[in-house]
């Protein structure tokens, strides 16, 4: 049979159109959070192209200039038993940084000593057509590769730390296509128009299945902890030393707590304790006067307190609607 140059287009053209297009890599999560701990999302990417600051569903789980996202571990007692940080999809390490010390900034001293180095322990990985992930504040001297080690998805690349400019313990993860910034979540750039999330509209980003399911309600807080204290505690009491122990008959207080990121303005605490079943104290905070990233309320009574079952019913309500609750029982004796 002879080829005419008309079969040979058509043939080559049957060709072209049978090969598969190569799709975009589907990114894992960064770590692995251990069983029965909760690694929630505390910052999103900032998506407001302008000196303001937008998460990608519009609402205000980001800051000003925010260029990744913020998985975070509950305290440095975490970071000293190690969160192992994962490479999301399979790639080469183009750059690596170790030796900083694990530190939660609070004043401006702190972050000027960290200026010029605000992403801390990580490291940088090329996936191929144009995407980069970034890893920042690991653990130092826990980073287990050097440049132009190649990885798969899911290999450990290090641990969870403080390094860096870090208020809290977490890896920060910017996802970068063509050298710019992209939500892994919904793919959207800054300057894009917000994203939806509810049961008709689900975000097209660029994670795996597994990873979209870290996406709990972008519009919700998450309680950390909800306990009991031996007097006033602080998110940063928490952040750096872990849950507390609970109080005991020596104690020269009692004091029920709940810890929670990513308030909006408006939104109030209720604690509630009881004592075998009578009301021990009750309290509603003031409505925040912002949108806060992370806020403890407590409520409890000084002096030591006496034997008995004591029940903390601990909530946060926007809109006069109780959003998120947990309670928690101390039995002294």
């Amino acid at each position: 049979m002879t080829l005419t140059s008309r079969t040979i287009q058509l043939v080559l053209i049957t060709l072209l159109t049978a090969v598969p297009v190569a799709a975009e890599p589907l990114f894992g999560l960064p770590l692995v959070c251990p069983k029965g701990a909760i690694c929630p999302i505390q910052q999103f990417v900032d998506l407001d192209p302008g000196p303001g600051a937008r998460d990608p569903w519009c609402g205000t789980k980001t800051y000003d200039g925010h260029k990744g996202t913020d998985f975070r571990i509950l305290s440095m007692r975490d970071v000293t038993r190690g969160v192992e940080v994962v490479a999301m999809a399979d790639g080469v390490v183009k750059a690596a940084r170790d030796g900083m010390a694990d530190q939660l900034v609070s004043t401006d001293q702190d972050r000027e000593a960290v200026s010029s180095r605000e992403c801390g322990n990580g490291l940088i990985l090329d996936h191929g057509d144009g995407f980069e992930t970034q890893y920042c504040h690991m653990r130092q001297g826990s980073l287990r590769l050097k440049p132009g080690a190649t990885v798969r998805k899911g290999d450990v690349l290090g641990f969870v730390g403080a390094s860096g400019l870090a208020a809290f313990p977490h890896v920060h993860v910017t996802l970068r296509r063509d050298g710019e910034v992209t939500d892994p979540f919904t793919g959207l750039t800054a300057g894009q128009a917000c994203a939806t999330h509810d049961a008709g509209a689900s975000p097209k980003g660029l994670l795996d299945d597994k990873a979209m399911t870290a996406l709990v309600a972008p519009d919700l807080p998450t309680v950390l902890s909800v306990g009991f204290a031996d007097g006033p505690i602080s998110d940063k009491q928490l952040a750096s030393v872990g849950i507390p122990n609970p109080p005991g008959m020596s104690s020269q207080a009692l004091v029920g707590y709940i810890w929670a990121i990513n308030l909006s303005k408006g939104d109030r605490f209720t604690l509630r304790i009881e004592k075998d079943g009578q009301v021990f104290t009750d309290q509603t905070t003031d409505p925040l006067d912002r949108s806060k990233a992370v806020y403890v309320a407590f409520s409890g009574k000084k002096g030591a307190p006496t034997a008995g079952r004591y029940r903390l019913e601990a909530a946060i309500v926007r809109d006069g609607k109780r959003i998120a609750a947990e309670s928690k029982v101390l039995d002294l004796n």
